[in-house]
Order: structure tokens, then C-alpha cells, then sequence
């Protein structure tokens, strides 16, 4: 299998984007992705890896894959400091194993982002009868299709699409391959709900749970005739009629970061938002 080797560009960009107080987070406006959120992540320059930044953005392969910053699965953006894990390394990062907010944006909670599920809609629960976590607050309607007829925000999805790798949805349910065999299945990611997921337990369902994805929100189509890159994949994986790897609409293909703009992170072969 072949695997790409990302050559990172180690330039610091500053000035890029304006710090905003006044509730205890910061409000970041990134230039050229039309994102303003506030979040608890570490402040990331840009998209370019530099030596000093997150693990997901360091330009090393920390944990010894052969897979750098975007395109080690395990790695959910630029702020994402835990390479080896699908758990972000920062501190207060999906906490809530009830409500699930924008898995991508750096922090835990609806009000910055406009995205407010159940978990039992991504673990495909049509009845509270087959809802197995927070029970007693879920009601199936209230879902996003296809679980229930409740559309998500457009603010969810105008801030948090931008954020989301290919292969996934806002909520962290995502296409993840196997890159010793390509096998793949649509699993959370979030540790809150997946406690005992990782590398090598891809294909376990009793530890890296199956979703129910939210197409409305996010890059969730990849693989196969889509050409589209799954995290965990490289080109070899994707069928030979797939002579590039295409990105999902208004991304721009990449093989590293510096190919990316300001504002933007190379993940899975496409250029991704970043809060700056």
C-alpha cells in the first residue's frame, strides 16, 4: 500500500484572525471560511503544520502509523492534539455523552455552533425503546432525518460543514478505514460514546459504535465511485476508475497543508476549515 508523505511547511502565519473576549472563550473570525465561533482549542496558525503546534498539526507522525497530522485517521483537525486516539486532547472536548454539538469545532455545547442532537439519533435508535443512553430525554421525532423529520439549524450547518473531514458527518460519525485491509465501517468517534474505540478496534462494534450518519451536515459521502477519500484511505484504495481523488464541493484537493489557504486544513486529501 502506498502511503503519502506529507511535506510540511514549518512558516508561522500570524495576524490571521482577531481575539475576542467577554464569556470566558475566545471568538475567533477566520479569514475566507466565513466562521465565527468561540471554542476552547489551542489557538492553531492557520492550516500549516509547524514543529511547535498540536499533534495534528506538528508535521510528525507521533504515533509512528506512517501517517502525518491529516491523514492519520485518528486526527479530527488542526487543534487536535492526540494523534494516536480518536479523543481530541483538549481539555473540555466533548464531555456530554447525551447531547452531541459539532464534534470538529474544538468544544462541547450547542450555543456556538447551533448543533443540538441526541446521541441516540447517530446510533440509529427510531424507538426510545432502543435508545440506550439518556433515555428519559429522547424523543425520535426530534432527530434529524433519516431517524426523524427535526432539520438541523442552518447555522449548524453553514459553521460546522465547513469543519468536518471528508467521510463524516457534524457529529462525529464517520467512514473510517482500516488502512492495513481498507476495511471500513461508519462508526462515533466521540470517546463519550465509543469509550474503548481506536486504531485497532475499527471494525468492533462493541467498541467503536455504528452510526446512523446526518447527511445534511458535514462531507459524509467518500469511498468507492466517489473518489473521495475515507479517513484512513489513500488513492490505491479507490477503484482504479477514480484516476484523481476529488473532494466534496467547494474543497480544494490537497497532499499537505501548505497547499491549503489560510483559514484551511489538509485532512484526508481535502482542504478543510480551521477556527483560527
Amino acid at each position: 500500500m502506498k502511503f503519502w508523505i506529507l511535506v510540511c511547511v514549518a512558516t508561522v502565519v500570524v495576524g490571521c484572525g482577531s481575539r475576542k473576549g467577554g464569556s470566558g472563550d475566545d471568538t475567533i473570525d477566520a479569514p475566507g471560511t466565513g466562521i465565527d465561533a468561540s471554542f476552547d482549542a489551542p489557538y492553531s496558525p492557520g492550516g500549516m503544520c509547524v514543529s511547535t503546534g498540536p499533534q495534528c498539526s506538528n508535521c510528525k507522525d507521533d504515533d509512528g502509523d506512517g501517517r502525518i497530522d491529516g491523514f492519520d485517521p485518528q486526527c479530527t483537525g488542526a487543534s487536535d492534539n492526540d494523534e494516536a486516539t480518536f479523543a481530541t486532547g483538549i481539555p473540555g472536548d466533548n464531555k456530554d455523552a447525551v447531547t452531541q454539538d459539532c464534534f470538529f469545532d474544538g468544544d462541547s455545547g450547542a450555543g456556538n455552533d447551533g448543533c443540538k442532537i441526541h446521541v441516540c439519533c447517530l446510533l440509529g435508535a427510531k424507538t426510545v425503546a432502543e435508545c440506550t443512553i439518556g433515555q428519559q430525554q429522547y424523543n425520535p421525532n426530534d432527530c434529524p432525518p433519516p431517524i426523524g423529520t427535526k432539520p438541523l439549524s442552518p447555522m449548524c450547518i453553514d459553521v460546522c460543514g465547513k469543519l468536518t473531514p471528508p467521510g463524516c458527518d457534524c457529529f462525529g460519525c464517520c467512514t473510517i478505514c482500516d488502512p492495513a485491509t481498507n476495511q471500513c465501517s461508519d462508526i462515533i468517534i466521540n470517546p463519550t460514546t465509543s469509550t474503548e474505540c481506536g486504531p485497532t478496534t475499527i471494525n468492533d462494534p462493541t467498541k467503536c459504535k455504528t452510526c446512523t450518519k446526518v447527511p445534511s451536515c458535514g462531507n459524509s459521502t467518500c469511498g468507492d465511485t466517489s473518489c473521495i477519500l475515507c479517513p484512513g484511505q489513500d488513492p490505491n484504495d479507490l477503484p482504479a476508475s477514480c484516476n484523481m481523488t476529488v473532494c466534496p464541493t467547494g474543497q480544494t484537493t490537497c497532499t499537505d497543508s501548505a497547499m491549503c489557504g489560510i483559514g484551511t486544513y489538509c485532512s484526508a486529501g481535502c482542504c478543510i476549515g480551521v477556527i483560527l
